[in-house]
């Protein structure tokens, strides 16, 4: 398929031009030099996660947890004791599926760092051999990709739909590289990849079918209003390729869950509405943290330039967009504009699709005509503009990093298999009116107290267990016991004396206001600068 430009700079005669022998040559040598930039670009991206313990993403350590226990397999018998494995057609297995076997290799630590550069690797390199499928050329435009790896999703430790996101990218780019091909290649091998996106996390799933429907559709379109026949149209074979993971879709207990199975700090609680939104514009939150550091003022001197540079490309008639890609472009920008705030129980939903419409935009569109006395100078500003952005995130995780190794020293303190009440909310909860933050915090702590799951087989309160979305429930045993979440979020008195007899530990954020306060009675074992652990009295047989 031929590229195509919004602009061109000057006029040219009728009829298709002659490329010059050397036009295909001269975009075949760069590729060296792109790679290369690529590979510095991702060595500079994940110096923040390999220089710190425990990577400052606030679901991490509640996945890292449940790895831990599967890797685990029934084996210790406090785990067994609070812990059960369940797998199932669960639409959200990246992480569960890959971790566990690595850990026979590398230690936890390691395979987490591993999994989260393997997740800024697939996004970047799905970013650019999309570009390249489209394109048909090299170029160092979709190296733009890597300003966006670090964003609210990611700090917000999304981490199966991240890695799905960036495997429904590279698939998106293999079916646009082979989509002439024969459908008894496209049908069986897609449904095959369709299946992965699907088991990795739905919404990679629903980026794939979206893009290449979408795609599809607007060529079907050309072909029939321009003399092109119908039948060789590649809708009736990208089609099928989505067949399989739909019919598994209500076979999944992820949409089965009733009030039964919400989360276990949710129990209680009146159902939620099936879906929920916020105001249109809340979605200018979730479009802002595609960018994503501490520093407010560098993410906005970063977004201004950005912009300014694909302004400058329209003003100067350089700046080209593929038009196959309009359509694909419109509904992703429609579905993130339409996304709701949650579904179900699972919430902060709305920020997940930005980011895919912005990766989209700079694998879809290029500045093919660099002129030297410009170019090189810009790629420094950026070049520079990047590396003091990794250096900010770097400072800031370092910072944290020395408050997260208080608190596992202090979790190292506690005996074998203990029970951990964790009462650390996130820091935009109030004891009185809890609320849900768009923007994850800078230093979280909410599920920093799992990691005491890894360390001294812990029972810990607030561990990931839904039934319906994770692998890993609760022992009947375990699950009649209480949690702080449930009177934080019905804004009632906690009832410590309750917590007595069920757990042995509690653990707080120093900063937080919880209503009342930990009883006088209950015995400081340890602190931080941001937490206090606590044992509590003796439980009464």
């Amino acid at each position: 398929m031929p590229s195509y430009t919004i602009f061109a700079k000057t006029h040219r005669p009728s009829g298709i031009k002659r490329r010059h022998p050397s036009h295909s040559s001269s975009h075949t040598a760069i590729a060296p030099a792109i790679v290369g930039a690529a590979v510095i670009l991702l060595c500079l991206a994940l110096l923040p996660i390999l220089l710190v313990q425990i990577p400052p993403l606030v679901d991490y350590p509640n996945h890292l947890a449940r790895i831990h226990i599967l890797a685990d397999g029934g084996y210790n018998q406090f785990l067994r004791q609070y812990y059960e494995i369940h797998w199932d057609l669960l639409p959200n297995l990246a992480i569960d599926l890959l971790l566990p076997p690595l850990l026979t290799v590398v230690s936890i630590e390691t395979a987490g760092k591993l999994f989260l550069g393997l997740i800024l690797t697939f996004l970047a390199a799905g970013t650019m051999a999309l570009h390249r499928a489209l394109h048909h050329r090299w170029s160092p435009w979709p190296l733009l990709a890597f300003f966006f790896l670090y964003n609210s999703v990611f700090l917000w430790g999304f981490l199966n739909y991240l890695l799905g996101l960036g495997l429904a990218l590279l698939t998106c780019a293999l079916w646009i590289t082979l989509r002439n091909r024969a459908a008894r290649l496209l049908v069986p091998l897609f449904s095959v990849l369709a299946l992965v996106l699907f088991f990795a996390h739905l919404f990679a799933f629903g980026v794939f079918a979206l893009v290449v429907l979408s795609y599809e559709s607007a060529s079907w379109w050309r072909e029939r209003h321009g003399g092109g026949r119908d039948r060789d149209s590649s809708l009736a074979k990208a089609l099928p390729t989505i067949v399989l993971p739909l019919l598994l879709l209500p076979l999944s207990p992820t949409f089965r869950a009733g009030p039964a199975d919400y989360p276990f700090w949710l129990r209680g609680l009146p159902p939620p509405p099936a879906v929920t939104f916020l105001p249109l514009n809340v979605k200018v939150e979730a479009f802002k943290g595609v960018l994503r550091t501490e520093h407010q003022g560098l993410d906005r001197v970063t977004a201004v330039l950005l912009v300014g540079l694909v302004g400058v490309g329209l003003v100067r008639r350089q700046w080209s967009l593929h038009p196959s890609m309009y359509l694909p472009l419109a509904a992703t920008l429609g579905a993130a504009l339409a996304m709701p705030a949650s579904i179900g129980t699972t919430t902060v939903v709305d920020i997940r699709m930005p980011v895919v419409v912005v990766l989209l935009a700079i694998a879809s569109s290029d500045w093919p005509n660099r002129r030297r006395r410009w170019f090189f100078p810009v790629a420094l500003v950026f070049s520079l503009l990047f590396v003091m952005r990794m250096a900010v995130i770097t400072e800031g995780w370092l910072k944290t990093d020395r408050h997260y190794r208080q608190f596992i020293a202090a979790l190292d303190q506690l005996p074998e298999g203990t029970r951990l009440l964790s009462a650390i909310k996130l820091a935009s909860y109030d004891a009185d009116s809890p609320r849900d933050s768009r923007v994850p915090e800078l230093r979280p702590l909410v599920n920093l107290s799992c990691w005491s799951i890894i360390r001294r087989s812990a029972f810990v309160s607030n561990l990931f267990t839904a039934p319906g979305q994770q692998p890993v429930q609760l022992t009947p045993p375990m699950r009649s016991l209480l949690t702080v979440e449930e009177f934080l979020a019905q804004a009632v008195p906690i009832p410590w004396d309750r917590f007595r007899t069920q757990y042995d530990y509690v653990v707080v954020r120093r900063t937080q206001t919880l209503r009342p306060p930990v009883p006088s009675d209950f015995v400081p074992v340890a602190q931080g600068e941001e937490f206090a652990l606590y044992r509590l009295p003796a439980r009464q047989p």
